[in-house]
Parts: C-alpha cells; sequence; structure tokens
C-alpha cells in the first residue's frame, strides 16, 4: 500500500467519531446545508495531514510515539475549554483523545514501514516544536468552533447517512489500519445535544 493510500484512508478513519456521534443521536438531520459537517471532516484531515511530518521528527531523534502525560495534559485542557465553545466538556475530551489516538496508529505504521525498510533518519523535516505544534495548536480551536457549529446536524437520527456521504465526498479513502482505527475512535455519544 502506498503512503498517499494509507494517508487517504487514516484521513477518512479519523472522521468516523462524527460518524458514530451521528449514530448515536434521534431526529432526521436538516439535509440543506452540510459545510458544518464539511469543515469539521476537512479540519480532521488537515490536523492528520501533519502526522507523517511528527512520525519523521520522532524517527529523527528517537522520541518515543506516545507521551502519555502530555496527551493527558492537553486532553483535559481541551475539556476544560470546552464550554467557552459551547461543547460538552466529556464529549471534547473523548473527540480529542480519539484523534490523538488516530494519529499514533499513523506514526506507529510509519515506523513499523521505516524498520521494515531500515530507513535512514530524514532530511529536510519541517521542525517539530517551532512548526508543526504550532500549527496543530491553532486547528484545535477551529475544529472546537466547527464542531459546535455542526452539533445541531450531529444529534438526529438518520445524520450517520450524511456524514457518511459528506466523508466520501469530502475526505479521499485508502490505506490500511481500518481496524484499530475503528478501534481508537468507536465509543462517542452524542453528549453535547442534552438528550
Amino acid at each position: 500500500m502506498s503512503s498517499v493510500g494509507f494517508w487517504r484512508r487514516a484521513r477518512r478513519l479519523a472522521a468516523l467519531p462524527l460518524v458514530l456521534v451521528l449514530t448515536a443521536c434521534a431526529a432526521p438531520p436538516p439535509t440543506h446545508n452540510a459545510d458544518p459537517i464539511d469543515r469539521v471532516l476537512a479540519l480532521i484531515e488537515q490536523r492528520l495531514g501533519y502526522m507523517d511530518d511528527v512520525a519523521r521528527n520522532k524517527w529523527n531523534s528517537g522520541a518515543p510515539i506516545e507521551d502519555l502525560p502530555r496527551e493527558l495534559e492537553i486532553i483535559e485542557s481541551l475539556g476544560r475549554q470546552a464550554p467557552e465553545y459551547g461543547l460538552d466538556p466529556v464529549f471534547a475530551r473523548d473527540f480529542f483523545r480519539r484523534q490523538i489516538e488516530a494519529s499514533k496508529i499513523i506514526q506507529r505504521t510509519r515506523f513499523a514501514e521505516w524498520r521494515a525498510q531500515d530507513h535512514p533518519p530524514f532530511t529536510h523535516v519541517r521542525d517539530l516544536r517551532n512548526t508543526i505544534r504550532p500549527a496543530l495548536d491553532a486547528l484545535t480551536p477551529e475544529l472546537m468552533k466547527s464542531m459546535a457549529a455542526a452539533m445541531p446536524m450531529l444529534c438526529h437520527a438518520g445524520a450517520a447517512a450524511l456524514i457518511s456521504a459528506r466523508a466520501n465526498k469530502v475526505i479521499v479513502a485508502g490505506g490500511p489500519n481500518r481496524a484499530a482505527l475503528d478501534e481508537a475512535l468507536a465509543p462517542l455519544k452524542c453528549e453535547s445535544s442534552g438528550r
């Protein structure tokens, strides 16, 4: 499987939390304007688009893929910020925890490929601390705003079909690790719907 194919599937699967949110909710979704959902999907895809560079940095430095204390700090901080965006803290923590898990799955897959190839360190890699992390940090409030804007559409029966259709238009499929991403993203619920 090509690197491009992998990215395409990973981006599509990272949108799975939205699909699962939609299946948990209750009345037909409005179909006239899917822009809020498309925006969330595009931001998820954009976030995952940085993971090859993150993996290259960690490969070069020998840093571990997982940094649980940092991840917990980020997730808890996002939970505290969620009400400012009109999101339920539990939903926000779970959503971003699953985005982080999807990111780690991508990085682990890359490391496995590179180990199998006995890949040397990469040259011309964007700086993790000064370039990639600030870009990811800038995406986070955009994701929060976009999730809040999409929530009225997400909490309706039948919305799962809408999100699946939109994901097929916004995010292109391809690549390995479906089972791992499904597992990482499975248990989302429509917490912020007030139901």
